[in-house]
This record gives structure tokens, C-alpha cells and sequence, in this order.
């Protein structure tokens, strides 16, 4: 099979023709769980059901415009879908977070449980329980090239979503870049499915290339405070190549572009995640399976695939098979840019680009067999515009 360049993948996503009413209508209320897609239309948030039987989208609720805010950053719904955090800005370019209480379709409910400042913010994540959430802080020290970053835990009021005052949990000195030298930074990967351990990196940019170095940190049940950084795994690029990591299902993907402009040297390579780990379960080149030296991509949510793009428009699903230590080809595909998937794999959402806007296209995924049915779509105004996707039980 021929190859185009290797794609980046989209993670704001999208696609074709609506399938589905446009007009916002209150759906009943459900004991299973609600498939929920939130599009940020500039500072407005209008939310969107998925049916996972027609794989249709209907929008719900009435759109909400958050107030004070010029622009909205990231969407950030609670594993549990009852709360939604915004990170954006004021006409000042302050930095806020505004925590938003849910009804029971998902659709955020006016006016916003909360705003707190989160100015010098570097990344926010909430634990699988929906019981504490951490940010990352970096604030320059004084006159030296240095900076200091902080992570901070919250615990989370469970009617309102509202968080608590902050408590630090660990700090961190690096240097900020300052005349030329190396920048660099702190980022939150996520927890394991137990929320017994958040992941986190520490990434340095200088001349020399870039470095980064991810940990884990053990997490108290009852209290959420964190334990000491614990290195699982370090890459340098020497100026050339990266590696994309993910932690999914207590597994670390590592997708290996060590020359950006040469194909067919790229490497999927699956960990198990322990301290300094350095032997690969699987480690898949194009000697095993094309796409794996061709190509990036993106994790599903059960480890049990990888979606690989092979081509601009083009993603092929290949299964991982740790017990045979290789990556398979399904023979199943999706003909757009794959961007996220609902929280229990059994939808995709993937990207068709148009020429004002996008549509993001819907498609159910079956986790035993791989295979893919197409859905509907839900019409996207602005290129500019992303979406995030929930369930809310």
C-alpha cells in the first residue's frame, strides 16, 4: 500500500452529512449511561447525545455562553460526567477555571458553580472517583533563570463539582529559559484505572534537543495526597525524532518518529509500566506491520488497539496481541482522521474537514471484533471550534 506522509493526528476532530435533528431538545432521563459530546462554539458550550443504538447525535439543553470569558481553552468533564471544568480567559488575559454542575443529558447548567484565577496554570487533571483534582503552577523565582512548578491537589465537593482550596503536593525547580537556555516544564499524564497513581513528566527544551522523564506518584484513597516521583521511562531526541507516550489500562505505548523525515524507521513499543522500565512487551516496526513504521496514532481506551494513520484520510485499527508480542492488522478502517473515543471505547469520533468548518462523523466500535458501523455526524460551524467527549452515569 502506498503512503503519504505521516499524519498528525486530529484531537480536535470531526465529519459528514447530519444524520440527526440540530434543534435542542430535552431527552429523557436514563439510568444507563448518557454518550455526551460537548462543541465549544467560541465561548459558548452546546452539548450533544449520542444514541448508541442509530449512532445519531441530538442536541440537548440550551447552549451556555460562559460570562467574563474572551476565549475558552480546554473542556474538561469529570470521569463521572456530573461536572465540567473551562479553562479560559477574561478580556485581560487573566486566566480562570469556571466549574459547571451537569443535568442529567450531560448539558451544562447556568450559572457556573464556581470561578477561581489559575494564572501561570500548566495543566489540570481529575482522579477516575471524581474525588480530587491536581494542577500544575509555574511562577519565575525572583531574578534567577529559574522557575518554580507546583502541583497542587483539590478536593472536589461531590453536589456541586466546586473545588476546595489548594493544597500543595509537590514542588519542582527547573529553569525557565531565560537568555537562551533550557526551558523547562511539568505535565500531568493521567492516573492508572484504580486512581492509585498519577503519572506526570518533566520535559527540559534546550539546544541539545529535548528531554523528558516520566514518573509515577502513588495516590492516598482518603486523603488524595500524592507520594515521591518514581522515573519510569526517559527519551532524549539529540535534536531529531520524538516519542508520543500514553498510559493507558496499566500499559505504556510509546510511539518512536525518530527522524521526522524519514519513513518507515518509526516503532510502536507497549511497557509494562515500572520503575525504569526498558524492555518492551511488544515492539512493532514495519517489519511486522507497515503502519508501525509509517505512522502515528492513538490508544483505545481498552489497550486492546491502536488506531494508525496510513494515509491523509485514511485509519486503519490494528489489535494488540501481548500474548503473541505483535500488532495485527484488523482489516477493518475508518476514512478520516480518528480524534477521540467515548470514555468506554464503543464509540469513535473521527475528523472530515470542510471547507468553513468540519463535521465530526460518529462510528460504534465493537471491542471484541474490532469492527467499525458508521453513524451520523454533527455539523461543526468553525475549523476553530473543538469538541470533547463524556459519559455521564
Amino acid at each position: 500500500m502506498s503512503r503519504s506522509l505521516p499524519l498528525v493526528l486530529l484531537f480536535l476532530a470531526a465529519s459528514p452529512t447530519l444524520a440527526q435533528n440540530s434543534s435542542p431538545v430535552a431527552a429523557p432521563a436514563s439510568t444507563t449511561p448518557v454518550q455526551i459530546v460537548y462543541l465549544v462554539e467560541g465561548t459558548t458550550i452546546v452539548t450533544y447525545n449520542v444514541d448508541t443504538q442509530t449512532l445519531n447525535a441530538i442536541q440537548v439543553g440550551t447552549p451556555v455562553t460562559v460570562p467574563n470569558a474572551s476565549t475558552l481553552g480546554t473542556l474538561i468533564p469529570a470521569p463521572h460526567g456530573h461536572f465540567l471544568y473551562l479553562l479560559g480567559y477574561d478580556a485581560n488575559s487573566n486566566e480562570y477555571l469556571w466549574v459547571y454542575g451537569t443535568d442529567d443529558n450531560g448539558a451544562p447548567k447556568a450559572p457556573a458553580a464556581q470561578r477561581i484565577s489559575i494564572d501561570h496554570f500548566f495543566g489540570f487533571q481529575i482522579d477516575p472517583r471524581a474525588r480530587f483534582a491536581y494542577a500544575v503552577f509555574g511562577y519565575p523565582i525572583g531574578q534567577t533563570y529559574n522557575s518554580a512548578f507546583y502541583i497542587r491537589r483539590y478536593a472536589i465537593d461531590p453536589v456541586t463539582g466546586a473545588l476546595s482550596s489548594s493544597e500543595a503536593e509537590a514542588k519542582y525547580v527547573l529553569p525557565n529559559g531565560a537568555e537562551g537556555t533550557t526551558y523547562c516544564y511539568v505535565q500531568l499524564y493521567g492516573f492508572n484505572p484504580g486512581a492509585t497513581t498519577l503519572y506526570d513528566a518533566v520535559g527540559c527544551v534546550g539546544h541539545d534537543g529535548e528531554t523528558i522523564t516520566y514518573n509515577e506518584r502513588s495516590v492516598n484513597s482518603q486523603s488524595g495526597a500524592l507520594g515521591s516521583d518514581v522515573q519510569i521511562y526517559s527519551w532524549t531526541n539529540g535534536n531529531e525524532g520524538y516519542e508520543n507516550v500514553h498510559f493507558v489500562d496499566n500499559l505504556m505505548f510509546d510511539f518512536v518518529t525518530p527522524n521526522g523525515f524519514q519513513q518507515g524507521v518509526d516503532s510502536v513499543n507497549i511497557y509494562p509500566i515500572q520503575p525504569n522500565t526498558s524492555q518492551p512487551l511488544v515492539q512493532c516496526t514495519a517489519s511486522m506491520l507497515e503502519a508501525c513504521g509509517y505512522s502515528g496514532g492513538v490508544v483505545h481506551p481498552s489497550a486492546k488497539y491502536v488506531f494508525m494513520a496510513i494515509t491523509g484520510d485514511t485509519t486503519q485499527i490494528d489489535r494488540v496481541e501481548l500474548s503473541h508480542k505483535k500488532i495485527v492488522d484488523t482489516g477493518n478502517y475508518i476514512p478520516y482522521s480518528v480524534g477521540q473515543f467515548s470514555p468506554d471505547g464503543t464509540l469513535v469520533y473521527a475528523g472530515s474537514p470542510e471547507s468553513s468548518g468540519y463535521e465530526i462523523e460518529i462510528y460504534g466500535f465493537d471491542v471484541a471484533t474490532g469492527n467499525v458501523t458508521p453513524g451520523g455526524a454533527i455539523p461543526v460551524p468553525s475549523n476553530l471550534d473543538p469538541f470533547y467527549v463524556a459519559v455521564r452515569n
